[in-house]
Parts: structure tokens; C-alpha cells; sequence
């Protein structure tokens, strides 16, 4: 009996091998490095004012209003962190790393419900090995939970619609997109029901809409909010669900952030989808809906869901690849055919071209990858250039493995080699290639000069605010959002400090105090940050290690 087939023979082999896969992949280092910006401290921040304040339903970023996203991640997070009595790295990236792991079993049970056991196992393992997921499942951001209440309910629905109308699946279906909504807003809402709605009128059977008991299940959905609605209230805070909704608007049609043209939504998805994406040509031309081609309801579901996510995103003008997070459990579900094709047996196999083709590219793209940017690690950065090769090397013996069993053994067997190259090489980065880049993307030692620089004095932000410095001071930042704000601040005559980007300090100086000085400095990811004092100085700042001008 072959390995395949022992694996893959009852549910509790395949559980088994997505949980040691996950748990390897997810919780591997999960606290091995500070949180990066911008996403991360600003969860962080949130957490910790609510252990200091104790207040759960109202929350504060800065001593200011949160309501940048709802509060179920942050609450999540500041749970995970109870037991430290303060908010750590791993604990508030726990909740990402548990919702993927609980993912890739709700993929193995909706691809066994709709194609077999094997499939929803295989679509498990690719989407486990797919880079977004992989990186997403380490980030404390909400959108690896969302991805999961909206999984979730897709495969609810379907074992209801399969039931005729259980009510049980039924209701685990609105209690997710409900959980979806207090992630991440009413998009959590609308794509799981757009997406059952597009399948029954392509399935013909727009009826069953009367069997989806919408008359309890909308309001069922909107429990979650509704408790914390109730609960806001309830502290004597009038909620701001007008600001919510126009906020939640303004970045759908005009965007705040990356904001894109509706092609770029290809470009995102062929860099979260990676290396998979190279087989999803293949997996689209066997699995397509075609003219005159027996009515397939299992593969309409999954392209319905496909086809509602990439619309809606398409058309948001705020693109950022993380958005497509929801497209890829779907799209591993179409890959894991074609993978299940090459296992068949067939001579020739028709999936064979297609996974030399994977095979032959990602080497191709590992070893280029390595020729261009070793050399500008070398000159530029040589703390990353171990790492950087150590990652490349693992990378392209993982494929020319891979390669080898395909000539040998065929694609089927290769695929897994492929796989298994993946993990070793996705290990590689939270061991060696994330450490490495925390002095470049942290901002906490940096953080910790200005404590000693600046004690108890005053310390603003312009113009803009930037969490990572709040959460790694341990202190509120006042942000001064114009140059006259600016200018009032340091007319104090107090000694009195600030961090501004460079390149707005340089725009900024001449309108300003003659005598404002530049104590330090740290680039933080792409920007570099200024700590700018005025007033008189002290021997002891401009003795301190690391102080100096610019």
C-alpha cells in the first residue's frame, strides 16, 4: 500500500498530518520578533489600553477612539494576553496563527464534502504552503480570523443546502458571517450571502432562498454586533456608527491607502497565491464551467464564492493583497484537482506538463531571485545576506528535489516533494530571516533611546500618528496635525521633543525654530523617523550613545 494511500485512507490520518503541518508552520517562532509597522503595534496599542483601562467595550488607541476596524481580533488578542498580565508578541499573534490552523481543517471538510477526502486534504497541504496564508497565519492582524468565520461559513451552507435546509448548519452560517462582521465590517456580511445567492441562480434554484430561513438568520447574524453595540451604550458612550460606516465607505470608493486600478487585484493574488499560482491555469481549464457540459453544482458553489470575493474587491479602490486572503483556500480547492488528477495513475498523465511547468518556474524564480538581490544584500545590508542565502539555497534543493521525483516517480509524488521543500523553506524565515530583519522593521530600541533622552518631558508626533512608537514608549503621544500646532509647541520654552519624518522635518524646518535640533534618528521599515528637540538642552542628551545630529 503506498504512502498516498495510507495517508489519505480515513479522516483522522488527514487531521492528523494539517495538524502537525500547521502547528509547524504557524507557531514556529510566532514571538521571535517585535511587532512591525503599520498594522501590528496599532493592535498591540489597542490591547494594551485595554488592560489598562479595563474597558472591552470601548476601545482606545492613543487615549483616542478606536474604531479603525470592529473589536473582536483585539479582543481576542488582549485574552491571549491575559496570562502574561500584558500584551507579547506571540499572544497577540496567537489568535492569527489558531484561526489558520483551524482553516486548514474546515478546507479539508468543505473539499471533502464537495470532491472527496484526498482533495480536501490535498487543498489543506497547498494552501498551508501558499506564501500569503503562510505569512498572514504570523501577523496580529484580524485578517486570518476573518478568512476563517467566512471559510466557516461557506462550508456550513453548503452541508445546509446538501440537508435540504438544516437548521444547524443553517445557524452555524449566520453566527460566522456574524463573527465575519465583528472582524472586519459588513463585507463579512455581504460576500457569504452574495456568493450563496450568484450559486442558487446559476444552480437554478433560487427557491432554496426560502428555506434559508433569512427571517431568523439575519438577525441571528447580527447578534455579535448588536452585544457590542449594547455594550458600548452601556458605558454611557454614544456610538459612532454613522463615523463607522462613512469611514468604512470613504475606503471602499476612495481609499485611504493602496489605492489601485482593478487589475492590480491579478498582481496581489499572483503574489499571495505563490508558488501555487503556477498551477491555477491548469486547475482552471479542468474545472471551468463550460457551454453544453453536464451541470456540476460542487464546482459552481466553490466558483461562486471565488467569482463574489475577487468582484468585490475588485472593485474597492483600496487594494492590498492581504484582502485576497478569503480567494485562497478557494483557489487551493481548485489546485488540489489538479494535484488529485496527477496521483490517478493516468499514462500520460494530463496534469504532468502543468507541474513540470510549476516545477521548472519556481527554480527558475528561486535562482534569480537569489542572483539579483544577494549582491545588493551584500553592498547594502550584509547582516541579511546569511539568511537571505541560506533561504535561497533551501529554496531551489527544495524544487531540484522535486524535480528529480518528477522524472522518477512522476507528478504526483513530485507535487509532495514540492511541498515538503516549501515547509523547510517557509521554516527558514521565521528561524533565521524574520530575526534578522527586526532591527530594520522594529522600532523598540529606538524607542528606548527616546525614553532615556527624553524622561518625562514633553514628546509629540507630526503629522501624523504612528502606533509603533506609543506601544514601544509605553506612553500617550499627543499628535500635532498642523504647522501652527507645531510651531505653539515648541514656543513652550520648555525643553520639548518631537518625531517627524525626515523628509517632512526637511519641508518643515525653515518655517520653524532656528534652534530645533536632531538628536537621533532610525529608519523604521521604509520611513526615517527624527527625534527633534527645542528648547535648552542637557549634557546628559548629547552624551547619550546613539544621540547626534543628522
Amino acid at each position: 500500500m503506498s504512502l498516498a494511500i495510507r495517508i489519505f485512507r480515513s479522516d483522522r490520518n488527514c487531521l492528523l498530518l494539517l495538524l502537525l503541518l500547521g502547528v509547524a508552520l504557524f507557531a514556529t517562532g510566532l514571538g521571535g520578533h517585535d511587532l512591525w509597522a503599520p498594522d501590528e503595534p496599532d493592535v498591540g496599542e489597542v490591547v494594551r489600553e485595554i488592560h489598562l483601562t479595563g474597558s472591552w467595550a470601548v476601545l482606545r488607541d492613543n487615549q483616542q477612539l478606536y474604531f479603525e476596524k470592529p473589536p473582536l481580533y483585539p479582543w481576542l488578542g488582549a485574552l491571549a494576553s491575559l496570562p502574561a498580565g500584558r500584551p507579547t508578541e506571540f499572544a497577540l499573534r496567537l489568535p492569527s496563527s489558531l484561526a489558520a490552523l483551524l482553516g486548514l481543517f474546515v478546507v479539508f471538510y468543505l473539499g471533502r464534502g464537495l470532491f472527496g477526502r484526498r482533495t480536501g486534504a490535498l487543498a489543506a497541504v497547498i494552501l498551508a504552503t501558499t506564501y500569503g496564508y503562510f505569512m498572514e497565519a504570523r501577523w496580529a492582524h484580524p485578517d486570518m480570523l476573518w478568512t476563517f468565520w467566512l471559510l466557516l461559513s461557506c462550508v456550513a451552507f453548503h452541508q445546509a443546502y446538501r440537508a435540504g435546509g438544516d437548521r444547524r448548519f443553517l445557524a452555524v452560517f449566520y453566527l460566522s458571517i456574524g463573527l465575519a462582521n465583528l472582524t472586519k465590517g459588513p463585507h463579512g456580511l455581504l460576500i457569504p450571502l452574495l456568493s450563496v445567492i450568484v450559486f442558487l441562480a446559476s444552480s437554478r434554484d433560487l427557491g432554496f432562498v426560502r428555506r434559508m430561513g433569512l427571517a431568523w438568520g439575519l438577525p441571528l447574524a447580527l447578534v455579535p454586533a448588536g452585544l457590542w453595540v449594547a455594550a458600548y451604550r452601556s458605558t454611557g458612550e454614544a456610538f459612532p456608527l454613522e463615523a463607522l460606516l462613512l469611514r468604512l465607505a470613504h475606503r471602499f470608493t476612495r481609499g485611504e491607502h493602496h489605492a489601485h486600478p482593478f487589475y492590480h487585484v491579478l498582481i496581489s493574488l499572483a503574489a499571495e497565491f505563490f508558488p501555487w499560482v503556477l498551477l491555477l491555469p491548469a486547475a482552471l481549464w479542468q474545472t471551468l464551467p463550460r457551454r453544453g457540459a453536464r451541470p456540476d453544482r460542487d464546482n459552481a458553489y466553490v466558483y461562486s464564492w471565488i467569482l463574489v470575493t475577487f468582484t468585490v474587491f475588485g472593485l474597492s479602490v483600496e487594494k492590498r493583497g492581504v484582502y485576497l486572503l478569503p480567494l485562497l483556500p478557494l483557489l487551493a480547492l481548485l489546485v488540489a484537482r489538479v494535484w488529485d488528477l496527477a496521483l490517478l495513475g493516468w499514462e500520460p498523465s494530463p496534469a504532468d506538463r502543468p507541474i513540470s511547468w510549476l516545477l521548472g518556474t519556481s527554480l527558475l524564480l528561486a535562482l534569480g531571485g537569489a542572483i539579483v538581490v544577494l549582491p545588493k544584500l551584500r553592498v547594502q545590508a550584509p547582516d541579511l545576506l546569511g539568511p537571505a542565502a541560506l533561504l535561497a539555497s533551501v529554496a531551489c534543493l527544495g524544487t531540484l528535489l522535486a524535480l528529480v521525483v518528477h522524472r522518477r516517480r512522476g507528478g504526483g509524488a513530485a507535487l509532495a516533494a514540492f511541498s515538503t521543500g516549501l515547509v523547510v523553506t517557509y521554516l527558514v524565515i521565521p528561524i533565521a530571516v524574520l530575526p534578522a530583519l527586526d532591527p530594520h522593521k522594529s522600532a523598540r530600541a529606538f524607542c528606548h533611546r527616546i525614553l532615556g533622552v527624553v524622561g518625562d518631558r514633553p514628546l509629540a508626533m507630526y503629522p501624523d500618528y504612528h502606533p509603533t512608537y506609543v506601544y514601544y514608549t509605553g506612553r500617550f503621544i499627543p499628535v500635532l496635525r498642523d504647522r501652527e500646532e507645531l510651531r505653539q509647541y515648541f514656543s513652550s520654552g520648555r525643553r520639548s521633543f518631537c518625531l517627524i519624518e525626515d523628509d517632512v522635518y526637511e519641508a518643515e524646518r525653515r518655517a520653524l525654530d532656528p534652534n530645533l535640533e536632531v538628536l537621533d534618528r532610525q529608519q523604521v521599515g521604509h520611513r526615517t523617523m527624527l527625534l527633534v528637540a527645542g528648547g535648552a538642552g542637557t549634557v546628559e542628551e548629547r552624551s547619550m550613545p546613539g544621540m547626534g545630529g543628522p
